[in-house]
């Protein structure tokens, strides 16, 4: 530890310095015995050899100068607080030439330049202060260049709480025994006071214990920078780059957002009801409740909402959305039409370069275990939500797991992306044949299911052991496609529709993904035909398709147009 380290070396150097006076003073005391030898064997011979009046008078010298050397230390101790309490309150850089004649005139005292740069070498030894020294050997001088504050308040406060003044008698006793060993022709040995020193460095070195490591685990300058440094490059590094701002830019919504916000408080009562009177008033979306004449208030909303099967006859209470609101913010707009131009907001139109091109619709009715896939040619998106046999009672066809394995979903795609819906015991066997048919699973989209209020659902009606209130789809890459990372998220929150309808906003993640390419669905339905795609499933109706290659292409290989039996039949 740098303060234990430095103590040490400072209390050798003082005790090398004692031996030296000690010396000097045995020297002188021997001298003045030789000279009045002659003297003292006559006193002997006439008074006795037991005198303590001659003894005592003959150390008094060495008794004031041990005397003077004792509040030596309580002299470096106030000098150094003095000198803490300047670098405190000083603005940075201020030599040491100031200080000295700083401190002088605080202690009413001289003091040489060279204890305070000795002073100020130990502070910045502790990294309580930073120092530069300037000049040649014997002639150096030392600036303060900045100060720890914090540490140097923490070290002030520590060192004037633990400092406590010695009783006289205990530096009376220090004096005698300090004189006592001084007087004897013996080699000076390790005083006593060195040891109580010794012993009151250990007590104020536990009780400083906490603070001295507050004071260590407080930031540096230099980690401070750091830091700062670290964090601007992150700040660098999250902000979008220009082609990211362009391809956002490119697929927002022309005229702002076209949809409404629901009201968390649902009814239109309620909300006036929670609403403070003189306030605004609110424009999101309301419910309104089906009140009909087998309705019973008294027990609640339905669990289902406007997914029940049995509506006509349920006791519960259904909603449907009140659109009174709605109409007159339509009137608002009109007559914002008929403002000037100059208090319109200006519509920012894409350039026509970067205007998607939608192509119509394309479906095929037919039964996916025995379509020549070969035919549709090649694909950037293939979605499938594949019928799955988990093993519950469905409203719809399933297929086996081999007959999932076995579908030709290579042959449609040399590189791209494949999104494949799957849930339940589903989930394992999905990224099964992903990795089968050559893709690897790189995302994951979750479809967070909500009712008609916009709330969670938690009585759905899939789930073994919990109700199930969310679906996975799984992203499989093949090669190296074209795609516009970055700009959607992979949790969808949307509301229930039909049984295995799956939410319209996994079309818009897809297209701005992968924009104005040609895109696959497997297993679709007639809700499923969007502009861009071709759709494949047994519940479509008949078969419309439009690309001359691929309506050449199914016409030699299907000539009557049903494609819903194997091949030998």
């Amino acid at each position: 530890m740098g303060d234990e380290t430095w103590a040490n070396i400072q209390l050798v150097k003082s005790k090398r310095e004692k031996f030296r006076e000690k010396i000097k003073k045995r020297k002188a005391e021997r001298e003045t015995l030789l000279s009045s030898v002659v003297g003292v064997s006559s006193s002997s011979s006439s008074t006795g050899s037991g005198n303590p009046s001659t003894s005592s008078s003959t150390f008094l010298p060495p008794n004031t100068s041990t005397t003077i050397a004792t509040s030596n230390g309580s002299e470096d101790w106030s000098l150094e607080c003095a000198l803490l309490e300047c670098l405190n309150g000083a603005l940075p850089p201020v030599p040491s030439t100031q200080l000295t004649h700083t401190l002088s005139t605080k202690l009413s005292r001289t003091l040489q330049a060279k204890d305070v740069d000795n002073l100020l070498q130990k502070f910045a030894y502790k990294e309580l202060i930073s120092i530069t020294q300037e000049g040649m050997q014997g002639n150096t001088t030392v600036t303060v260049t900045a100060v720890q504050h914090n540490r140097v308040t923490a070290v002030l406060g520590v060192e004037h709480r633990e400092k406590k003044p010695q009783p006289v008698s205990t530096k009376q006793d220090n004096a005698v025994a300090e004189v006592t060993v001084a007087s004897s022709d013996e080699p000076p040995t390790k005083m006593p006071r060195d040891d109580k020193d010794k012993s009151d460095k250990e007590k104020r070195k536990e009780r400083r214990e906490d603070d001295v490591m507050s004071l260590l685990s407080a930031q540096s300058i230099r980690e401070r920078e750091t830091k700062k440094v670290g964090e601007e490059i992150m700040e660098l590094l999250s902000k979008p780059t220009a082609k990211e701002q362009s391809i956002a830019q490119r697929f927002r919504s022309q005229g702002g957002a076209k949809v409404q916000e629901f009201c968390p408080h649902g009814t239109k009562e309620e909300c006036e009801r929670a609403t403070t009177k003189g306030g605004l008033q609110c424009g999101r979306l309301h419910f309104r409740k089906i009140i009909q004449k087998h309705t019973d208030e008294s027990l609640g909303d339905c669990s289902f909402l406007n997914t029940c099967f049995h509506m006509d006859t349920c006791r519960y209470v259904h909603y449907e959305v009140d659109y009174s609101g709605v109409i007159s913010e339509q009137h608002q707009q009109q007559h914002q039409q008929h403002q000037p131009s100059s208090l319109l907001i200006p519509q920012v139109r894409p350039r026509p370069d970067e205007r998607t091109i939608l192509f119509p619709p394309q479906w095929i009715q037919c039964d996916l275990r025995f379509l020549d896939m070969s035919i549709l040619g090649k694909f950037a998106v293939i979605m499938a939500d594949p019928p799955w046999d988990i093993h519950m009672e469905l409203p719809y066809g399933t297929m086996s797991d081999d007959e999932m394995r076995q579908l030709n979903i290579p042959i449609m795609q040399d590189e791209g992306l494949i999104f494949l819906w799957v849930t339940g015991r589903a989930m394992e066997l999905g990224r099964e044949c992903l990795k089968l048919w050559g893709y690897e699973r790189v995302d994951e989209i979750i479809w967070v299911k909500t009712n008609q209020l916009q709330r969670i659902i938690r009585t759905g009606r899939t789930g073994h052991w919990l109700n199930h209130g969310k679906e996975h789809c799984l992203v499989g890459m093949k090669g190296n496609p074209k795609i516009n990372r970055g700009l959607d998220g992979d949790v969808i929150v949307a509301e229930v529709r039909a049984t295995s309808h799956k939410p319209d906003e996994i079309y818009g993640i897809i297209e701005r993904l992968s924009p104005g390419t040609r895109k696959l669905e497997l297993f679709g339905r007639p809700h499923n035909v969007q502009p861009n795609w071709v759709t494949l499933g047994n519940q479509l109706e008949g078969v419309n398709l439009l690309e001359e290659d691929l309506v050449k292409a199914f016409k030699e290989r299907y000539p009557d147009g049903i494609c819903r039996k194997p091949a030998s039949q």
